[in-house]
């Protein structure tokens, strides 16, 4: 199926993404995916499957910087517009050579995907499991200081990127340590 300006995959897209882009604001990630929309329909790029996938690709194409799209979690990505990060990467690839992208947006503050190392993961994965989570509601409470709180976080990122390190690593060993571990200490912990 070719798309047109008043084709229906057309108004699905730009409807999906104006949902996504209230959920997420972005301006200038909301105007590049615009253009690169507008684009694809100056071409009459064959945009056969579901609209959904489009709309995401198009979002991941010209907002992804390699290691997804920033400020965003791919879990976001996939329930905003109904799909999988496989398809949303595969319209995101079909986009990015048809439309002759290679620049990903530029993010400030955030450190380019080679410079991301294995801590910056770390920190950010217990940011969201564990410091963003009921803890600071005792944080909160004062039930744990200030200092309290950054000594957990210290420790918990550092395990945490051993843990991501010897998965990159040593991938075998890795596996063998986190099951017996998890046979250790989690057999009651829900699934």
């Amino acid at each position: 199926m070719t798309a047109s300006n008043d084709d229906p995959t057309n108004k699905t897209c730009r409807g999906l993404l104006d949902a996504f882009f209230e959920r997420h604001p972005n301006d200038e990630l909301r105007s590049r995916a615009g253009e690169a929309l507008s684009s694809l329909l100056g071409r009459d790029m064959a945009m056969g499957g579901a609209p959904g996938g489009w709309a995401g690709g198009i979002v991941y194409a010209v907002g992804g910087t390699g290691c997804g799209v920033p400020g965003v979690m791919n879990a976001d990505l996939e329930a905003a517009f109904g799909t999988t990060m496989g398809t949303i990467r595969r319209r995101a690839e079909q986009i990015k050579n048809e439309l002759d992208l290679d620049a990903p947006l530029a993010t400030e503050g955030l450190p380019p995907c080679e410079e991301f190392t294995l801590r910056d993961e770390a920190n950010a994965i217990c940011a969201y499991a564990f410091r963003n989570g009921p803890i600071e509601d005792i944080h909160a409470d004062g039930r744990i200081s200030d200092e309290e709180m950054k000594h957990l976080m210290i420790k918990a990122s550092e395990s945490l990127a051993k843990l991501l390190a010897m998965k990159q690593d040593t991938p075998a060993e890795y596996d063998r340590f986190i099951r017996d571990y998890h046979r250790k200490f989690c057999g009651r912990w829900e699934r």
